[in-house]
């Protein structure tokens, strides 16, 4: 009688990422027939005004040569692009792997410790990726 009871498979593991997944996709696809679409992309306010690339100058780019597969040529243009469609894939990936094995969900004190965390993360990328950019967009 002192079986343990299964642990629930807990879908919050899986929300997030799956819809990340799903925009990237989505991303991915528009990218990969950009040629065959009837509009053209807005021209960078902030490169147009200041005459420095933004953040995320490169990135329209980087998308078309990811979609063809030239990862190389993506990482030029914009790494950052690169990076988060690469970290999308594993964080569903690792979405998955907690879903299956049913981890249970941290508490919410943890939830938030680990948000600031890759929000600190994500900002000091951004930071590298915008010098980068700054240096060597071609």
């Amino acid at each position: 009688m002192d079986e343990a009871l299964p642990r629930a498979r807990q879908v919050y593991w899986l929300v997030g990422p799956l819809v990340t997944l799903a925009a990237v996709g989505l991303l991915l696809l528009v990218a990969r027939h950009f040629d065959r679409l009837p509009v053209l992309p807005p021209e960078c306010g902030f490169k147009k005004s200041l005459g420095i690339p933004c953040v995320g100058c490169g990135g329209t780019r980087a998308m078309r040569a990811l979609a063809a597969g030239d990862v190389a040529a993506a990482a030029r243009f914009n790494p950052a692009a690169v990076a988060g469609v690469f970290l999308t894939g594993l964080w569903t990936l690792s979405g998955w792997l907690r879903y299956l094995s049913a981890t249970p969900v941290p508490p919410l004190v943890e939830q938030n410790r680990r948000l600031k965390r890759n929000a600190g993360v994500a900002a000091v990328m951004l930071v590298f990726n915008w010098i980068y950019l700054l240096l060597y967009l071609p």
